[in-house]
Protein backbone atom coordinates (compact mmCIF):
# COMPACT_ATOMS: atom_id res chain seq x y z
CA UNK A 1 0.00 0.00 0.00
CA UNK A 2 1.29 3.16 -0.75
CA UNK A 3 2.01 5.68 1.84
CA UNK A 4 0.29 9.17 2.06
CA UNK A 5 2.98 11.94 0.92
CA UNK A 6 3.35 15.42 2.76
CA UNK A 7 5.38 17.86 2.16
CA UNK A 8 6.93 19.62 5.23
CA UNK A 9 7.59 23.08 5.13
CA UNK A 10 10.40 24.55 7.25
CA UNK A 11 11.80 28.07 7.91
CA UNK A 12 15.59 28.83 8.99
CA UNK A 13 15.38 26.77 12.24
CA UNK A 14 17.57 25.96 14.87
CA UNK A 15 16.73 24.74 18.47
CA UNK A 16 12.82 23.20 19.05
CA UNK A 17 11.61 23.53 15.55
CA UNK A 18 14.68 21.23 14.10
CA UNK A 19 14.29 19.12 16.85
CA UNK A 20 10.70 18.69 16.55
CA UNK A 21 11.03 17.47 12.61
CA UNK A 22 13.80 15.08 13.29
CA UNK A 23 11.71 13.48 15.97
CA UNK A 24 8.54 13.53 13.21
CA UNK A 25 10.03 12.45 10.86
CA UNK A 26 11.52 9.22 12.29
CA UNK A 27 8.64 8.15 14.02
CA UNK A 28 6.09 8.35 11.57
CA UNK A 29 8.06 7.75 8.34
CA UNK A 30 6.95 3.78 8.61
CA UNK A 31 3.23 5.46 7.47
CA UNK A 32 4.04 8.97 5.85
CA UNK A 33 6.39 9.66 2.67
CA UNK A 34 7.90 12.72 3.87
CA UNK A 35 9.70 15.65 1.70
CA UNK A 36 11.05 18.30 4.03
CA UNK A 37 11.37 22.12 2.22
CA UNK A 38 13.46 23.97 3.45
CA UNK A 39 16.01 27.17 3.06
CA UNK A 40 18.83 25.66 0.91
CA UNK A 41 21.71 26.41 3.91
CA UNK A 42 19.78 24.21 6.46
CA UNK A 43 19.53 21.10 4.15
CA UNK A 44 22.16 19.18 5.74
CA UNK A 45 20.43 19.20 9.09
CA UNK A 46 17.81 16.72 7.99
CA UNK A 47 19.92 14.56 5.37
CA UNK A 48 20.63 11.79 7.66
CA UNK A 49 16.32 11.52 7.96
CA UNK A 50 14.21 9.21 6.61
CA UNK A 51 13.03 11.17 3.66
CA UNK A 52 13.18 13.38 0.47
CA UNK A 53 14.51 17.04 1.14
CA UNK A 54 14.54 19.84 -1.42
CA UNK A 55 16.07 23.25 -0.99
CA UNK A 56 13.30 26.57 -1.43
CA UNK A 57 14.68 30.28 -0.52
CA UNK A 58 12.96 30.72 2.15
CA UNK A 59 14.01 33.94 4.26
CA UNK A 60 13.26 34.09 7.62
CA UNK A 61 11.71 37.66 7.47
CA UNK A 62 9.13 39.02 4.27
CA UNK A 63 10.80 39.15 1.15
CA UNK A 64 8.58 39.63 -1.56
CA UNK A 65 10.88 38.45 -4.38
CA UNK A 66 12.27 35.71 -2.80
CA UNK A 67 9.00 34.37 -0.94
CA UNK A 68 7.47 34.61 -4.63
CA UNK A 69 10.35 32.12 -5.63
CA UNK A 70 9.69 29.94 -2.55
CA UNK A 71 5.97 29.30 -3.56
CA UNK A 72 6.17 28.88 -7.26
CA UNK A 73 8.99 26.54 -6.36
CA UNK A 74 6.65 25.27 -3.67
CA UNK A 75 4.05 25.05 -6.55
CA UNK A 76 6.22 23.01 -8.68
CA UNK A 77 6.98 20.49 -6.26
CA UNK A 78 3.39 19.86 -5.02
CA UNK A 79 2.22 19.03 -8.63
CA UNK A 80 5.87 16.96 -9.45
CA UNK A 81 5.14 14.89 -7.18
CA UNK A 82 1.21 13.16 -5.25
CA UNK A 83 1.39 14.99 -2.11
CA UNK A 84 -2.15 15.06 0.21
CA UNK A 85 -1.15 17.88 2.46
CA UNK A 86 1.02 20.31 3.26
CA UNK A 87 2.54 20.70 7.05
CA UNK A 88 4.10 23.86 7.59
CA UNK A 89 5.95 24.63 10.37
CA UNK A 90 6.18 28.70 12.45
CA UNK A 91 4.79 31.32 11.07
CA UNK A 92 6.83 32.17 7.76
CA UNK A 93 6.40 28.65 6.97
CA UNK A 94 2.90 29.09 7.08
CA UNK A 95 2.80 32.74 5.23
CA UNK A 96 4.48 30.81 2.17
CA UNK A 97 2.66 27.91 2.53
CA UNK A 98 -0.55 28.21 2.65
CA UNK A 99 -1.20 30.03 -1.05
CA UNK A 100 0.06 26.97 -2.33
CA UNK A 101 -1.97 24.40 -0.64
CA UNK A 102 -4.95 26.59 -1.63
CA UNK A 103 -4.11 27.04 -5.56
CA UNK A 104 -3.01 23.19 -5.74
CA UNK A 105 -5.98 22.54 -3.56
CA UNK A 106 -4.57 20.26 -0.84
CA UNK A 107 -5.23 20.74 3.13
CA UNK A 108 -2.28 22.86 4.63
CA UNK A 109 -1.48 22.07 8.64
CA UNK A 110 0.28 24.71 10.38
CA UNK A 111 2.00 24.27 13.82
CA UNK A 112 3.14 27.35 15.56
CA UNK A 113 5.79 26.38 17.82
CA UNK A 114 6.38 30.73 19.23
CA UNK A 115 4.05 33.58 19.11
CA UNK A 116 4.48 36.78 17.52
CA UNK A 117 7.76 37.96 19.09
CA UNK A 118 9.66 37.80 15.95
CA UNK A 119 6.49 40.23 14.02
CA UNK A 120 6.50 42.51 17.19
CA UNK A 121 10.03 43.12 16.86
CA UNK A 122 9.99 43.78 12.71
CA UNK A 123 9.29 46.91 11.13
CA UNK A 124 5.71 46.46 10.46
CA UNK A 125 4.30 44.05 13.42
CA UNK A 126 0.74 45.15 12.16
CA UNK A 127 1.18 43.34 8.62
CA UNK A 128 2.30 40.29 10.11
CA UNK A 129 -1.33 40.10 12.14
CA UNK A 130 -3.28 40.88 9.29
CA UNK A 131 -2.37 38.72 6.36
CA UNK A 132 -2.20 36.05 9.29
CA UNK A 133 -5.80 36.68 9.89
CA UNK A 134 -6.06 36.93 5.87
CA UNK A 135 -4.23 33.20 5.62
CA UNK A 136 -6.49 31.39 8.75
CA UNK A 137 -8.96 31.29 5.84
CA UNK A 138 -6.93 28.92 4.13
CA UNK A 139 -5.49 26.75 7.10
CA UNK A 140 -7.33 23.52 7.42
CA UNK A 141 -6.18 23.01 11.16
CA UNK A 142 -3.90 24.96 13.62
CA UNK A 143 -1.84 23.19 16.06
CA UNK A 144 0.32 25.14 18.94
CA UNK A 145 2.63 23.48 21.34
CA UNK A 146 0.44 25.25 24.31
CA UNK A 147 -2.78 26.33 25.57
CA UNK A 148 -1.55 29.24 26.10
CA UNK A 149 -0.45 30.18 22.18
CA UNK A 150 -3.76 28.68 21.30
CA UNK A 151 -5.29 30.85 23.61
CA UNK A 152 -3.32 33.62 21.76
CA UNK A 153 -4.72 32.49 18.26
CA UNK A 154 -8.31 32.90 19.80
CA UNK A 155 -8.44 36.12 21.17
CA UNK A 156 -5.35 38.31 18.65
CA UNK A 157 -6.54 36.51 15.34
CA UNK A 158 -10.36 35.25 16.35
CA UNK A 159 -9.32 32.32 15.01
CA UNK A 160 -11.86 29.49 16.08
CA UNK A 161 -11.38 26.89 18.88
CA UNK A 162 -12.42 24.21 16.72
CA UNK A 163 -9.38 24.80 14.69
CA UNK A 164 -6.84 24.54 17.24
CA UNK A 165 -5.67 21.66 18.36
CA UNK A 166 -2.99 21.50 21.30
CA UNK A 167 -0.09 18.91 21.01
CA UNK A 168 3.10 20.00 23.28
CA UNK A 169 6.28 19.11 22.08
CA UNK A 170 7.97 16.25 23.40
CA UNK A 171 10.90 14.30 23.82
CA UNK A 172 12.53 11.07 24.90
CA UNK A 173 12.37 9.88 28.08
CA UNK A 174 15.21 7.11 27.21
CA UNK A 175 18.48 6.40 28.56
CA UNK A 176 20.00 8.75 26.12
CA UNK A 177 19.28 11.35 28.16
CA UNK A 178 21.59 10.34 31.25
CA UNK A 179 24.97 10.96 29.95
CA UNK A 180 28.43 11.32 31.01
CA UNK A 181 28.70 15.27 32.07
CA UNK A 182 30.44 17.23 29.79
CA UNK A 183 34.10 18.78 30.57
CA UNK A 184 34.02 22.44 30.98
CA UNK A 185 37.16 24.84 30.87
CA UNK A 186 37.23 25.49 35.47
CA UNK A 187 37.60 23.14 38.09
CA UNK A 188 35.41 20.14 38.11
CA UNK A 189 34.19 20.43 41.59
CA UNK A 190 32.58 24.33 41.21
CA UNK A 191 28.61 24.54 41.16
CA UNK A 192 27.78 25.45 37.30
CA UNK A 193 24.50 27.73 36.86
CA UNK A 194 23.35 27.18 32.96
CA UNK A 195 20.71 27.66 30.48
CA UNK A 196 20.37 26.08 26.67
CA UNK A 197 18.71 28.71 24.20
CA UNK A 198 19.14 30.80 21.14
CA UNK A 199 20.53 34.01 21.68
CA UNK A 200 17.65 36.41 20.74
CA UNK A 201 15.81 38.84 22.54
CA UNK A 202 13.16 37.17 23.86
CA UNK A 203 15.11 34.33 25.59
CA UNK A 204 15.71 37.44 28.35
CA UNK A 205 19.48 36.44 28.25
CA UNK A 206 20.49 40.06 29.30
CA UNK A 207 18.17 39.44 32.50
CA UNK A 208 19.99 36.04 33.31
CA UNK A 209 23.82 38.07 33.21
CA UNK A 210 22.44 41.22 35.02
CA UNK A 211 21.08 38.57 37.80
CA UNK A 212 24.50 36.87 37.57
CA UNK A 213 26.20 39.64 38.49
CA UNK A 214 24.09 40.09 41.93
CA UNK A 215 24.89 36.30 42.52
CA UNK A 216 28.88 36.57 41.49
CA UNK A 217 29.99 37.98 44.61
CA UNK A 218 28.36 36.37 47.60
CA UNK A 219 28.69 32.63 45.32
CA UNK A 220 32.34 32.62 44.24
CA UNK A 221 32.69 28.83 43.76
CA UNK A 222 29.55 29.09 41.13
CA UNK A 223 30.09 29.60 37.42
CA UNK A 224 27.88 30.43 34.67
CA UNK A 225 27.36 28.83 31.26
CA UNK A 226 25.30 29.52 28.25
CA UNK A 227 24.93 27.14 25.86
CA UNK A 228 23.70 27.97 22.27
CA UNK A 229 24.24 30.62 19.09
CA UNK A 230 22.10 33.48 17.92
CA UNK A 231 22.27 37.26 16.56
CA UNK A 232 22.89 38.81 19.92
CA UNK A 233 26.08 37.31 21.21
CA UNK A 234 28.18 39.86 20.80
CA UNK A 235 26.36 42.13 22.57
CA UNK A 236 25.88 39.73 25.44
CA UNK A 237 29.47 39.29 25.16
CA UNK A 238 30.05 42.89 25.71
CA UNK A 239 27.68 43.17 28.63
CA UNK A 240 29.20 40.45 30.40
CA UNK A 241 31.99 42.45 29.83
CA UNK A 242 30.79 45.41 31.45
CA UNK A 243 29.56 43.73 34.09
CA UNK A 244 32.88 42.28 35.22
CA UNK A 245 32.35 38.98 34.57
CA UNK A 246 34.52 37.62 32.08
CA UNK A 247 35.86 34.74 34.43
CA UNK A 248 32.63 33.75 35.62
CA UNK A 249 30.32 33.62 32.86
CA UNK A 250 30.97 31.21 30.22
CA UNK A 251 29.55 31.82 26.28
CA UNK A 252 30.04 27.82 24.69
CA UNK A 253 28.51 28.38 21.52
CA UNK A 254 26.41 25.47 20.07
CA UNK A 255 26.20 22.65 22.00
CA UNK A 256 25.54 19.15 20.33
CA UNK A 257 24.78 16.98 23.52
CA UNK A 258 22.76 19.12 25.76
CA UNK A 259 21.93 16.20 27.79
CA UNK A 260 25.81 15.74 28.91
CA UNK A 261 25.85 19.58 29.78
CA UNK A 262 22.37 19.14 31.59
CA UNK A 263 24.58 16.09 33.62
CA UNK A 264 26.84 19.00 34.94
CA UNK A 265 24.31 21.67 36.17
CA UNK A 266 23.16 22.64 39.76
CA UNK A 267 20.85 24.69 38.54
CA UNK A 268 19.11 25.48 34.83
CA UNK A 269 17.19 28.64 34.20
CA UNK A 270 15.22 29.78 31.71
CA UNK A 271 14.72 33.68 31.94
CA UNK A 272 12.01 33.92 28.93
CA UNK A 273 10.17 37.34 28.42
CA UNK A 274 8.26 35.31 25.58
CA UNK A 275 8.09 31.64 25.07
CA UNK A 276 5.52 29.24 23.93
CA UNK A 277 6.32 26.29 25.54
CA UNK A 278 10.53 25.27 26.11
CA UNK A 279 11.95 22.06 25.31
CA UNK A 280 14.89 22.63 27.12
CA UNK A 281 13.45 23.02 30.46
CA UNK A 282 11.45 19.34 29.68
CA UNK A 283 14.82 18.00 28.74
CA UNK A 284 16.52 20.22 32.00
CA UNK A 285 13.12 17.92 34.02
CA UNK A 286 14.40 14.69 32.64
CA UNK A 287 18.09 14.79 33.82
CA UNK A 288 16.58 15.76 37.51
CA UNK A 289 18.33 19.39 37.28
CA UNK A 290 16.24 21.73 39.32
CA UNK A 291 15.04 24.75 36.90
CA UNK A 292 14.02 28.43 37.51
CA UNK A 293 11.72 29.56 35.15
CA UNK A 294 9.98 33.03 34.00
CA UNK A 295 6.32 32.94 34.73
CA UNK A 296 5.57 33.35 31.27
CA UNK A 297 3.80 31.85 27.94
CA UNK A 298 3.57 28.06 27.91
CA UNK A 299 6.23 27.74 30.94
CA UNK A 300 3.84 28.26 33.44
CA UNK A 301 2.10 24.93 32.06
CA UNK A 302 5.31 22.88 32.77
CA UNK A 303 6.08 24.15 36.15
CA UNK A 304 4.50 24.90 39.22
CA UNK A 305 6.17 27.28 41.59
CA UNK A 306 7.57 25.08 44.79
CA UNK A 307 6.40 21.96 43.61
CA UNK A 308 8.55 21.11 40.53
CA UNK A 309 10.62 24.29 40.16
CA UNK A 310 10.45 28.03 40.59
CA UNK A 311 8.93 30.49 38.94
CA UNK A 312 9.99 34.28 38.94
CA UNK A 313 8.74 37.53 37.08
CA UNK A 314 9.96 37.82 33.61
CA UNK A 315 12.66 40.07 33.47
CA UNK A 316 13.34 40.80 36.85
CA UNK A 317 16.77 39.98 37.29
CA UNK A 318 16.49 40.42 41.49
CA UNK A 319 13.78 37.70 41.61
CA UNK A 320 15.73 35.18 39.28
CA UNK A 321 19.04 35.25 41.58
CA UNK A 322 16.78 35.15 44.74
CA UNK A 323 15.76 32.12 43.18
CA UNK A 324 18.80 30.41 41.97
CA UNK A 325 20.09 31.39 45.39
CA UNK A 326 17.64 29.31 47.05
CA UNK A 327 18.29 26.35 45.30
CA UNK A 328 22.47 26.59 46.03
CA UNK A 329 21.89 27.06 49.76
CA UNK A 330 19.08 24.72 50.09
CA UNK A 331 20.17 21.34 48.17
CA UNK A 332 17.42 19.32 49.93
CA UNK A 333 15.16 21.77 48.43
CA UNK A 334 16.56 21.47 44.42
CA UNK A 335 16.61 17.60 45.59
CA UNK A 336 12.59 17.63 46.02
CA UNK A 337 11.86 19.60 42.85
CA UNK A 338 14.04 17.51 40.38
CA UNK A 339 12.29 15.09 41.77
CA UNK A 340 9.12 16.12 41.26
CA UNK A 341 10.00 17.23 37.91
CA UNK A 342 11.39 14.26 36.65
CA UNK A 343 7.65 12.69 37.44
CA UNK A 344 5.94 14.71 35.72
CA UNK A 345 7.72 15.15 33.07
CA UNK A 346 6.56 11.63 31.88
CA UNK A 347 3.14 13.83 30.66
CA UNK A 348 5.75 15.31 27.41
CA UNK A 349 6.94 11.96 26.07
CA UNK A 350 7.35 12.17 22.13
CA UNK A 351 5.60 9.02 21.64
CA UNK A 352 2.41 10.87 22.81
CA UNK A 353 2.84 13.75 20.95
CA UNK A 354 3.64 12.04 17.43
CA UNK A 355 0.73 9.68 18.10
CA UNK A 356 -1.15 13.17 18.80
CA UNK A 357 0.41 13.95 15.08
CA UNK A 358 -0.43 11.29 13.35
CA UNK A 359 -4.41 11.11 14.46
CA UNK A 360 -4.42 14.76 13.03
CA UNK A 361 -3.19 13.50 9.85
CA UNK A 362 -5.10 10.87 9.49
CA UNK A 363 -8.34 12.77 10.70
CA UNK A 364 -7.44 15.64 7.76
CA UNK A 365 -6.50 13.48 5.02
CA UNK A 366 -9.64 10.99 5.80
CA UNK A 367 -11.61 14.25 5.57
CA UNK A 368 -13.20 14.04 8.96
CA UNK A 369 -14.18 17.31 10.75
CA UNK A 370 -12.09 19.33 11.93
Amino acid sequence: MNKMQILLVVRPATGGIRTHIKAMVTYLAAEFDFTIACPSERMADYHALPCHVRGVPLTGCIDPVADLRTMRELAQIVQAGSFQMIHAHGFKAAFVARPVARFCKIPCLVTLHSDFAQAQSSRLPEFYVVMERILARWTTEYITVSQWLAKKLVRSLQISEKHISVIPNGIEMTAKHVATPVMLPFAGDLLVVGTVARLVSQKGLDVFLHATALLAPRFPHVRFVVAGEGPLRSSLEQLRETLGLTERVIFLGYCEHVAALLATLSVFVMPSVSEAQGIAVLEAMVAGCPVVVSATGGLSELVQDNYNGLLVAPSDDKSLAKAIEALLVQPQLAARLAKQAQLDVTRFSQRKSMGDTKRIYQRVLEGGPL
